[in-house]
This record gives C-alpha cells, sequence and structure tokens, in this order.
C-alpha cells in the first residue's frame, strides 16, 4: 500500500475543483448542443427524442363493421426540436382499415408481439415525397390497366397502387 504523502494529498485536493469545473463545462456544452436536455441530466441525452402521441379515437367498431371498411382520422405527433421550445407538434393524417381475416402484429417494439388484430391503422403521408395517400376501398376504381385483385393505396402524384401483398 502507498503512503499517502503530503504532494500526493494536496495533488487530489487540488483535482476535485478542476474536476468540478470540467463537469460544469461540459454539461453546458451538451446543453448547447442539445437545448432540450436538463442540466447534468447527461444519463438520458436520447430518451427524449422519440416522438410521442396523445391517444385519440380513430373510429368506433360500428363504423368499421364490413372487411375493407375504413376511415380517415388525424393524430397530433409531438416531435422534439432543439430549440428554446422544446417540442414541435404536427397534425398526421392517418387511416384505419378493418381486414377480412385477422393478421398477426410482429411489432415487439410496440408491445404487441404476438397478439392479432382485424383492425389496422396506417399514417396516410407517402414516405417518397411527402404527399397524402388516399385508401381506395374497391380495387376496380384504381386497377384499370394494373390487374390489381385487393384494395391498395394509391399515389396521384406518382401514379402507382400498393397492395398489400407487395406486388
Amino acid at each position: 500500500m502507498t503512503e499517502v504523502t503530503r504532494r500526493r494529498f494536496l495533488r487530489a485536493l487540488s483535482a476535485i475543483p478542476v474536476l468540478g469545473t470540467l463537469a460544469t463545462l461540459g454539461s453546458a456544452f451538451v446543453r448547447f448542443l442539445k437545448p432540450n436536455v436538463r442540466p447534468f441530466d447527461m444519463m438520458h441525452l436520447i430518451g427524449r427524442d422519440v416522438a410521442r402521441g396523445e391517444p385519440v379515437i380513430a373510429a368506433r367498431l360500428s363504423e368499421l363493421r364490413e372487411p375493407w371498411n375504413f376511415k380517415y382520422f388525424v393524430f397530433a405527433q409531438k416531435y422534439p426540436q432543439y430549440t428554446a421550445e422544446g417540442s414541435k407538434v404536427s397534425n398526421v393524417p392517418g387511416v384505419i382499415i378493418r381486414l377480412p381475416t385477422r393478421v398477426r402484429l410482429p411489432w415487439r417494439w410496440a408491445g404487441v408481439d404476438k397478439r392479432s388484430s382485424d383492425i389496422v391503422a396506417f399514417s396516410r403521408i407517402c414516405p417518397h415525397l411527402g404527399c397524402i395517400f388516399n385508401y381506395v376501398g374497391r380495387w376496380q376504381q384504381v386497377t384499370a390497366g394494373y390487374g390489381g385483385y385487393v384494395p391498395p393505396q394509391s399515389r396521384r402524384h406518382a401514379v402507382d397502387v400498393h397492395d398489400r401483398s407487395g406486388d
């Protein structure tokens, strides 16, 4: 075991204010980069970056009685912003659809693993150009020349059809 000399003791004692100063400057630098981080809360740097939304009633079961019945709805999604406001709320259009059969939901990340449902909801925003999808319940309306057989979603700007089988 090493003996604690006066020189070692003074070196350790002088290191305490230096470490405190570095921690304070480090916290201030992180808050400069990400203003929505609380002071000295460096353990949760990305926990508040997830988009969040409030529960919304998209449709009543009486509105979705038959297979392929659908209803449009809008939900508010809150995104974190690295500004003084801290967040931005966007209205996102969605569609809820009743399928003819129950499907197993593979979304373990959402806490619905191994559950099945015949009602599914989708965002209507196109990831390609940001336009709004229109769900078409009668496939005959949009399959002229395509030969589709299931109710697809279509995009006006791209003149294409997406069905649930991936074709």
